[in-house]
């Protein structure tokens, strides 16, 4: 008696596909994925896919015991009928892979001033010298009523600008007022503060530490590319100093759960052959983590384009560069740093749940997980909105503190069009795409570049984080890389 039986399309599940490497990537909405030879996907889809009893399969030969292997996998994905739990089980783990559609805005992002001491070439803030652009006291408090107005339980508080130390005043006083309220609501708060730690004191690290401040600053490498980067705007000196001698005590007081110190990595045309530098000089600094960041085409950044920027290909093979580095250092011993962008990709693709990266998910963030509210107490669907208000377009603006209520907000028009707009189901592009259930759009960014919501050609953002996505599961087919992948997407953000 056969111990196989034949499996019929019709009962199969729903995928998408692409040729990758000279084999067939296969993904489903749960994020369930599989890795086919051409013979085995032209098998899937003519009918001719058999599946063993498994039970059985230990009595056949290796070639058909792989088979069985793969055809499990690919019932327990839904590919194949729809597995031992059935639809049910898929829903339930779709549930669980997108629980952030079920909650409310808990990362709201609080710019304290437009001012800033530096002149980064590359600044999305729409950073400036000029006084009068500093959030009072009185906006600080409406701000916080909208805030603590979210049902979310937990909050995260970031502090932007400009550089929001220049305004230590109503930072301070957010601190100590936004940990009274939540001691009374019952509230679990979270503070981040975005600066480049140039008005930092010791005075000042002592009161952040109070509150356990988390604290990120830029690093974009060894001393002559940052300062190259990120510079004094009266002098023009150069602000790694700054940097790495703060991080450093920074790391002196780290504890689990209160202060630590974390350092971003803008990428200009500068970086691109100094990859092995830049990780490097992170390593030196002791720093655990490196997040490989492209260039926004927002503020300084679009205006100094042609300098600064690149291509999607040349960004790529940078991105490569950098992340063989770092796994070379991982599976020779010689470093445990982790590249962020990997790891939340690795999250979503092996995780049970999503990591919540606002940038990449369906929907975005927008207005329903994060709210940015400007120094002037005007209120935006995300960063990027108040980036582009701060190039003088307003379009993602939701209303204002004091004028407009929670409720207001967040069901404002503006919301509930950039969330649509954010849908991946309904994007030309992305609903056929293969990496959609790990994949996000900005609609700000497509407003921005093309005068819409929606993405109707493949440009800058989407060829990158494509390029991303390919390489990272071509390193998934190499089975010591997968492994440390598999481990980087347990680990939580350093």
């Amino acid at each position: 008696m056969s111990l196989l039986t034949e499996y019929k399309p019709e009962g199969s599940g729903f995928f998408r596909y692409k040729e990758l490497n000279g084999k067939i990537l296969v993904t489903n909405d749960v994020g369930d994925f599989a890795v086919l030879s051409k013979r085995e996907f032209s098998d899937l889809v003519s009918g001719k896919l058999e599946k063993s009893v498994e039970k059985y399969s230990r009595l056949v030969s290796p070639a058909v015991r792989k088979r069985a292997a793969l055809c499990g996998k690919l019932q327990k994905a839904g590919i194949i009928g729809t597995g031992a739990g059935g639809t049910g089980d898929l829903s339930a783990r779709w549930a669980d892979k997108n629980s952030f559609l079920f909650g409310s805005p808990n990362l709201h992002i609080i710019v304290l001033t437009k001012r800033c001491n530096l002149a980064c070439v590359y600044c999305h803030a729409g950073a400036e010298t000029a006084s009068g652009t500093d959030m009072t006291v009185k906006t600080a408090k409406r701000v916080l009523d909208t805030v603590f107005a979210s049902p979310a339980g937990s909050l995260t508080i970031e502090f932007q600008g400009g550089e929001p130390m220049l305004n230590w005043g109503t930072l301070s006083y957010i601190l100590t007022e936004a940990s009274e309220r939540a001691a009374r609501t019952g509230k679990e708060i979270i503070f981040s503060l975005v600066t480049n730690l140039t008005a930092m004191t010791d005075e000042r690290l002592a009161f952040l530490t109070r509150y356990k401040v988390r604290i990120c600053t830029s690093l974009d490498g060894p001393a002559v590319l940052h300062n190259k980067n990120r510079y004094f705007a009266v002098t023009g000196a150069g602000s790694h100093s700054y940097a790495v001698s703060w991080l450093k005590k920074i790391k002196k007081i780290q504890v689990p759960g209160g202060t630590s110190g974390d350092a971003l990595l803008t990428v200009t045309r500068y970086s691109l052959p100094k990859w092995k530098q830049i990780v490097d000089e992170y390593i030196k600094r002791n720093l655990t983590g490196i997040f490989v960041r492209f260039l926004n085409p927002y503020g300084s950044a679009k205006k100094t384009w042609d300098k600064i920027g690149y291509t999607s290909a040349e960004y790529i093979s940078f991105y490569k560069k950098t992340l063989d580095y770092v796994i070379e250092l991982n599976l020779s011993g010689k470093s445990g740093i982790v590249e962020h962008s990997a790891r939340i990709i690795a999250k979503k693709i092996f995780g049970s749940s999503d990591p919540n990266f606002l940038d990449l998910r369906s929907p975005c963030g927008a207005g329903i997980g994060q709210i940015a509210y400007n120094y002037d107490g005007s209120v935006y669907t995300c960063d990027e909105g108040r980036m582009l208000a701060a190039m003088g377009d307003t379009s993602f603006c939701m209303g204002k503190v004091g004028k407009n209520t929670y409720k207001d907000l967040v069901s404002s028009p503006v919301v509930r069009c950039t969330v649509t707009a954010s849908l991946t189901d309904i994007q030309p592009l992305c609903s056929e795409c293969v990496y959609k259930p790990y994949c996000g759009v900005c609609p700000v960014y497509n407003y921005s570049e093309h005068g819409d919501l929606f993405m109707y050609s493949a440009g800058y953002r989407c060829e990158i984080y494509r390029g991303i996505f390919d390489y990272i599961f071509t390193l998934i087919l190499d089975k010591r890389k997968e492994k440390l992948l598999r481990e980087w997407a347990e680990k939580s953000p350093a």
